[in-house]
């Protein structure tokens, strides 16, 4: 009888995992589900200031959203939800970079801003997101956002 039921313990947790498993493999239906109750809003963002290749410094925004904004679907449109400023207004080029959702699913919530010539130590930049900017499920940030930011003066 003991042996029966240990069994059984074992198989239920069996089935626990598979059913946990099956959970967690489609994130998307519930994502789709309530698409209209979650919002697409900003969780925080890194700044990493970098050595590239060539042994120049350049700045890296990481910004971590609550949905994934990197699939296919919307990527292109996404690329182009970016602007970086310095503080007399001239637009800073930048390169953005996303990963691929199918490969990388832990970075389907990340977008990164590299920018394409150094910024200055001690000024004052500005980075605006476009409400355009949408989710794999269709939801837009509905906003702009700015994120307003000053450089370290490293020579201090």
């Amino acid at each position: 009888m003991f042996l029966r039921m240990k069994k059984i313990k074992s198989y239920s947790f069996l089935l626990f995992l598979v059913t946990l498993f099956f959970a967690l493999s489609f994130p998307g239906a519930a994502e789709q589900e309530g698409s209209g109750k979650n919002p697409l809003f900003i969780q925080g963002y890194r700044m990493v200031d970098a050595l590239n290749e060539e042994g120049n410094r350049s700045t890296e925004i990481e910004l971590f959203f609550s949905k994934n904004v990197v699939n296919m679907m919307v990527h292109d449109n996404n690329k182009k939800c970016f602007s970086l400023f310095n503080e007399d207004e001239e637009i800073i080029p930048i390169e953005i970079q996303m990963a691929d959702d199918q490969i990388d699913r832990e970075k389907r919530n990340i977008i990164k801003i590299i920018a394409q010539k150094p910024l200055k130590p001690a000024k004052a930049y500005k980075m605006i997101i476009s409400p355009e900017l949408e989710s794999k499920s269709g939801v837009k940030l509905g906003k702009q956002i700015e994120i307003n930011f000053v450089t370290v003066d490293i020579a201090k």
